[in-house]
């Protein structure tokens, strides 16, 4: 296309160059004036406008043409594409919503699941711990009353020395120790009887 364009530039150049020789050699004057020079005029006139509308028609125009047709078919492609990457963008929006409840759920179930578990372990754990107190409480106890028992018959013992010692040293009495354990045993069962 850019030779037809150079030939036709450079056949219109040497035409008005031939064309000023001439009437250079002519006569002195304006030639706008000269009706001589009208009928050439009036021709390459004509011949210029024709030759302006065949480029405007069959090159100029329909490069605009090809080219507003290509921006409205990219609008129309970049339109396209972004209705598909919004409706792509909720869709994973959508699934980041759903996804981020469905772990919601999941981590308040194994919380659930870690309390409920840390209770029954707690609870085993304390009914251990019960269970080992109350043992060693019965354990305690026996010991208690073991050593009670041990205490109260040293104190048997002692109170009938301490009564013997008390009778002959106050008295003139004989002690008789069968008796004085009786009446030992018989006062001290009484007394723990009250308690």
């Amino acid at each position: 296309m850019s030779y037809y364009r150079k030939f036709i530039l450079a056949v219109l150049l040497f035409i008005n160059t031939s064309y000023i020789a001439q009437a250079d050699e002519g006569k002195a004057g304006l030639p706008q004036l000269d009706f001589n020079t009208y009928p050439s005029l009036v021709f390459w006139s004509v011949v210029s406008l024709i030759i302006g509308y065949i480029l405007m028609k069959y090159l100029v125009t329909p490069n605009i043409k090809s080219i507003l047709n290509n921006r409205q078919t990219n609008i129309q492609n970049d339109l396209v594409k972004a209705k598909t990457s919004s409706q792509e963008t909720e869709k994973i929006k959508e699934n980041i919503i759903n996804s981020q409840t469905e772990l919601k759920s999941r981590s308040q179930l194994i919380v659930n699941e870690a309390l409920s578990e840390t209770k029954l372990n707690i609870e085993n754990k304390e009914k251990e711990i019960n269970q080992k107190l109350n043992e060693k409480v019965i354990k305690a106890e026996k010991q208690i009353m073991e050593t009670q028992k041990l205490v109260i018959k040293e104190v048997i013992s002692n109170a009938e020395e301490l009564t013997a010692k008390v009778i002959q040293n106050l008295t003139d009495l004989k002690y008789d120790k069968v008796e004085g354990k009786k009446a030992i045993n018989t006062a001290s069962k009484n007394m723990l009887v009250e308690k």
